[in-house]
């Protein structure tokens, strides 16, 4: 790490600790001068993404990556307006948990203090600037943006926006800081600064987020792939089982809480799920079948591969199972864990579903696109965590705050 890292970092810090002293109402009027620059910047932002999508285009990137990376004058809007919305949130920071007086005197408060400094990992999607800048400006702890080097453009424009709306409100723009030198290496310093970084959120594959563990001196949580599934049991409701599968994948098939794999019952009757891979096919998913399915549909013969991946783009694996045990078994194997889901009229089967998967969110008979820090009632998501500790799920505003006892006594002696 060169030294101007390293000071650049203990910079931040120092901002961090002022910034956990700024008032609700001036970070409210922060978030409103984010929308409102956001809007203004709107044809910069759109400009530097074109180049950074020419670049990605010119080294052969993934169209899913591309895709992924791209943003658009309805994307911009939709960032400034979460700003709003964020700015609209209950405040958390000092929020008393838990207050106790004790028979000797003593009083002992337990609050809801900003973390300090986060620090975001994360592939090419532009959208985890303006979230996690809102959720890390409304509970008052600083942020560094660790990104990809696709979208080395876009990050610098947005973050450079939200820097000047920090300076704009007197707030230090050092609480929003982008690191924009290259390479794993990087990182793994950065995680090892404990004195400086008080968590990391890391958005990415698990072989990165294994390597990162494994260097690191602070919290992780690792917002990893969602392989998410849907089991329809011998018992649901068409109807409702092919709306739950439309919903789960084709509005945003980029979207982590997006089904990649459908697990049908043997029972279920064949021309329901005749009529469910029509309908997918009609919405533009192509689907890859196990053996049967296959033969039956004429469809792309799955390969063990496409039961563990996270597509990103309109693909959707679809395998018939003998029961409800091989369904768990088969997700079981191949989760992340993310979000599961079961179609059900059978109350038994949902309970025995819900009890068994390995899934830090599980459904019944409801998509598994309602995974959502928003949904959730926690103001927005850092992103969702595939990990059981320190969280499960979306990462919201209450996950980057400290508890922290005060205690106050009249000379109170143990």
């Amino acid at each position: 790490m060169t030294e101007a890292l390293l000071n650049k970092i203990i910079c931040i810090k120092k901002a961090s600790r002022a910034f956990a002293l700024v008032s609700a109402e001036k970070r409210s009027k922060c978030l409103y001068t984010m929308a409102e620059l956001m809007r203004e910047n709107k044809s910069v932002i759109l400009d530097v993404n074109a180049k950074d999508r020419e670049i990605a285009e010119s080294i052969n990137l993934e169209k899913k990556r591309i895709n992924i990376l791209s943003i658009s004058e309805k994307d911009i809007e939709a960032m400034a307006a979460y700003f709003e919305d964020a700015a609209k949130l209950e405040d958390i920071v000092g929020t008393v948990t838990e207050h106790t007086e004790e028979a000797n005197g003593l009083i002992r408060e337990k609050k809801l203090i900003p973390l300090g400094v986060v620090l975001a990992v994360y592939e090419a999607r532009p959208s985890v600037i303006t979230d996690s800048a809102a959720l890390c400006m409304r509970t008052a702890n600083a942020i560094i943006f660790k990104g990809s080097k696709n979208a080395v453009n876009t990050d610098k424009a947005l973050v450079d926006v939200l820097k000047k709306a920090c300076s704009k409100c007197g707030i230090d723009e050092n609480v929003i800081a982008l690191v924009e030198e290259k390479g794993h290496d990087i990182t793994y310093e950065m995680v090892q600064l404990d004195r400086y970084i008080d968590l990391a959120i890391v958005r990415g594959g698990y072989s990165a987020l294994a390597d990162i563990k494994k260097q690191s001196n602070i919290p992780v949580i690792g917002a990893g792939p969602g392989n998410c599934h849907i089991f329809i049991d011998e018992s649901a409701q068409k109807e409702m089982a092919i709306n739950i599968a439309v919903n789960s994948k084709v509005p945003r098939p980029l979207a982590c809480n997006a089904t990649e794999t459908i697990l049908i019952h043997k029972n279920w009757p064949m021309e329901s799920t005749k009529e469910l891979v029509e309908t997918m096919q009609e919405k533009g998913i192509t689907l890859r079948g196990c053996e049967k399915m296959a033969q039956l549909f004429g469809l792309e013969k799955a390969e063990e591969k496409d039961w563990a991946e996270e597509y990103f783009a309109p693909f959707l694996a679809v395998k018939i199972v003998d029961d409800i045990y091989e369904a768990v078994e088969h997700i079981n194997t191949y989760r992340t864990p993310h979000t599961e889901a079961i179609v059900t009229d059978n109350s038994e089967s949902a309970a025995y579903f819900m009890a068994n998967v390995e899934a830090n969110v599980v459904s019944h008979n409801a998509s598994t696109r309602l995974t959502d820090g928003i949904g959730f009632g926690l103001g927005g998501e850092m992103g969702i965590s595939t990990q059981k500790y320190p969280c499960a799920g979306p990462i919201g505003m209450r996950h980057m705050m400290q508890e922290k006892y005060f205690l106050f006594g009249k000379g109170t002696l143990r």
